[in-house]
């Protein structure tokens, strides 16, 4: 679990670069996995109910983790607001949408596509809302991502999956980029721990009226529906999500929400593995651009954490 949270603003030591590189591969396969497995999932019992337990299950280990690592608890109706509205975005919006958009049939693939958009969106907003612009090379490798994505979405989408599912998809995924700029903007100083723990209670709150009006919250006990509330509250949500806020908080939004262009090719390969879902050549192009796009937005990104290291160093030296 990661340590908590510091201050707004406030310069840490850039981490080892082999172990961010880890940290991002353990965060892109534990994402993806939930396209795969909330597809199971929402195959097995009415997805909002899945969400609501999800959400439930991964909220009562964080906070006994937290009540037992004696993390920090919010303190102001002000950082209790921000927790609720960050809950409601990158949990409740962004889940309701993808998984309504399963149980309409979209592919696990094609999901991951469409959720793939969202560093576009979120490296604009950044620009806009936090003043956080990429440096050139990084635009450059932004650029790169987008072009993989987009030869794999438009080459791929033959019109199979309904639009209503397209519909509800993007729906999800201005959900998490939303979540994804108010948590940079206003998220700096919450507990990964205490604070991942509101925010997925707040998902669920939110969740449950939708899952009451749309079948309830009562979950068959079968196989895959253990397995799926299983693997989503703890790989998917717990390791996940929060390995996205601890990103937020360390990286600028820009480059933390770069790892979303790989989604859709690991997907892809996954969802030939495990669901039988075909996989094209233009998908494993587009995995390798999006790839090099990658690892010029890191490159650069640990080039200008250590210039402001050594500028820092520099400083403090004169003083």
């Amino acid at each position: 679990m990661p340590t908590p949270s510091r201050a707004a603003g406030a310069p840490t030591r850039a981490p080892a670069p082999w172990l961010v590189l880890l940290l991002q591969l353990a965060f892109v396969l534990l994402f993806s996995s939930g396209f795969i497995v909330g597809r199971i999932a929402t195959d097995a019992a009415h997805p909002f109910a899945i969400l609501f337990w999800r959400f439930v299950v991964a909220g009562s280990l964080l906070s006994v983790l937290a009540v037992a690592m004696r993390a920090p608890w919010p303190r102001t109706r002000r950082e209790w607001r921000d927790l609720a509205a960050t809950g409601l975005l990158l949990q409740t919006m962004q889940y309701a949408g993808t998984y309504l958009a399963f149980e309409y049939g979209i592919s696990a693939s094609l999901s991951a596509m469409i959720m793939g958009m969202m560093p576009l969106l979120v490296a604009l907003g950044s620009w806009r809302l936090l003043g956080e612009p990429l440096t050139r090379m990084q635009t450059v490798g932004t650029v790169l991502g987008f072009v993989g994505l987009l030869l794999a979405t438009v080459l791929g989408f033959g019109g199979g999956d309904g639009w209503a599912s397209i519909v509800w998809t993007v729906v999800g995924t201005l959900g998490i980029a939303a979540g994804t700029l108010y948590q940079r903007r206003f998220g700096m100083r919450m507990d990964l721990r205490s604070g991942g723990a509101i925010q997925l209670f707040v998902g669920a709150a939110g969740m449950l009226p939708i899952a009451l009006l749309n079948g309830g919250i009562g979950l068959p006990m079968s196989a895959p529906v253990v397995f799926s509330v299983s693997w989503l509250a703890t790989m998917n949500t717990l390791g996940a999500i929060t390995l996205l806020l601890y990103f937020l908080q360390n990286q600028s939004a820009g480059e933390a929400s770069s790892l979303f262009y790989l989604m859709p090719g690991v997907t892809a390969v996954a969802a030939w593995l495990i669901l039988d879902q075909p996989i094209h050549w233009y998908t494993l192009v587009g995995l390798a651009i999006t790839g090099a796009g990658l690892v010029l937005v890191t490159r650069y990104t640990h080039e200008r954490r250590a210039r402001r290291d050594l500028d820092l160093a520099l400083g403090e030296s004169m003083t």
